[in-house]
């Protein structure tokens, strides 16, 4: 299996190269677009809390959160308590925070090989900025219906994820059994020794936030130019052909089928062609963005995997339950939008060009507003984790 992969990837690498060397001013509007596309969104959306989990992880906070989380954390995805921070902030951060904080754990050995591949399968996410700002308002034209992506989203991820804990085997109670408060008093004092000033841990977390928001960036454009040739060449409008065909029975039109397509590789570029066709209903537009958010797309997946290599966590798995969000997405899309939003025309409130919507919200103060909700939901399940103790 090893040998196909590597004579696919050569062959890809092949036909780039070419591409790139006939066609350089579509490599280079691509490259351009996948450019602005990182320095509008991903940069505001990920730059704080890469910097903040950095910092959280360093200062010890996953060991306390291990100690006091772990009555929650068990009965939900069948995980210690550590990795609540990695569910919180993979939540309300973005793409590929869930994966690098994932395998800080794991380096930490805080977290085992099993639970690192049901971990990172199920809080990577797309942004709230991206989902409400860039899709809802600048796509759709409606924060509303970004809101219900919003909620198929998160949900369905977060089914994966108590579906996984279930079927995982129970771990073998090798807690101590010390009183609360000297196992925290353990973890301080671990925390206080590794402690190496406040100057070298802000320069080790910008450093490192650097490094992995410009390696993003690096992504998104080669799959830009990747999905630019896939659809210069002509192989994305045969493969919509053929589906066209075959799916002829749910009446979708070839512009949607081109633009889900198009969204495997790359989601931004997926979701602008998909909104950009006119359907008498919208909710098949709806339906086929929810799908590709969910699959995330062959660019987050790539980030994904080159984040965990190393690690036990196999791609093989990670599809699978990008599988399963796909359909839970759709079927979650579709009953909020019956409820909420069938033949409400209003929902479409207005419109706001895709590449204006990019700079015109207030991106740096969502992503402030993310973090608060993070703390919040961090405070939320202490407040659940040590209700018990005192009783």
């Amino acid at each position: 299996m090893g040998n196909y992969s590597r004579l696919f990837f050569l062959i890809i690498i092949l036909f780039l190269a070419v591409f790139m060397l006939l066609n350089p001013q579509e490599t280079v509007n691509a490259a351009s677009s996948g450019f602005k596309l990182w320095f509008s969104i991903i940069v505001p959306a990920l730059l704080p809390f890469f910097i903040l989990a950095e910092l959280l992880v360093n200062l010890g906070v996953p060991r306390i959160l291990g100690i006091l989380l772990e009555p929650v954390m068990r009965p939900l995805f069948n995980l210690p308590g550590c990795s609540s921070l990695v569910v919180v902030m993979g939540f309300t951060s973005g793409f590929p925070v869930g994966a690098i904080l994932s395998k800080k754990l794991y380096d930490e050995k805080m977290i085992s090989g099993e639970e690192i591949s049901r971990l990172v399968s199920f809080t990577n996410n797309c942004s709230p900025l991206f989902i409400i700002g860039a899709v809802g308002v600048g796509m759709f034209g409606s924060p509303f219906l970004g809101y219900i992506l919003a909620l198929s989203h998160y949900l369905s991820n977060l089914i994966v994820g108590m579906f996984w804990g279930l079927r995982a085997k129970k771990p073998l109670r090798n807690r101590s059994r010390l009183p609360l408060s000297q196992e925290l008093s353990q973890a301080l004092a671990e925390a206080r020794e590794n402690y190496c000033g406040p100057g070298k841990l802000l320069s080790d977390a910008i450093k490192n936030s650097l490094n992995n928001i410009l390696a993003i960036a690096g992504f998104i454009i080669l799959f830009s130019v990747i999905t630019q040739m896939f659809s210069f060449w002509g192989i994305i409008d045969l493969l919509a052909l053929f589906l066209l065909k075959i799916l002829s029975v749910f009446n979708l039109s070839y512009e949607l089928i081109y633009g889900w397509l198009m969204g495997l590789f790359e989601i931004t570029i997926g979701a602008r062609a998909i909104t950009a066709t006119s359907p008498a209903n919208i909710l098949p537009q709806l339906l086929a963005v929810s799908s590709i958010l969910a699959w995330s797309g062959l660019s987050i997946i790539a980030q994904v995997m080159s984040i965990v290599v190393g690690t036990p966590v196999k791609l093989s798995f990670y599809l699978y339950s990008r599988l399963m969000q796909m359909f839970l997405s759709i079927i979650i899309t579709t009953a909020a939008y019956k409820l909420l939003a069938s033949g409400q025309q209003s929902v479409l409130s207005f419109s706001l060009p895709y590449h204006k919507a990019l700079y015109s919200f207030d991106a740096w103060g969502i992503s402030i507003a993310c973090l608060w909700v993070c703390f919040l939901l961090l405070a939320f399940m202490l407040a659940v984790s040590l209700y018990p103790r005192r009783t």
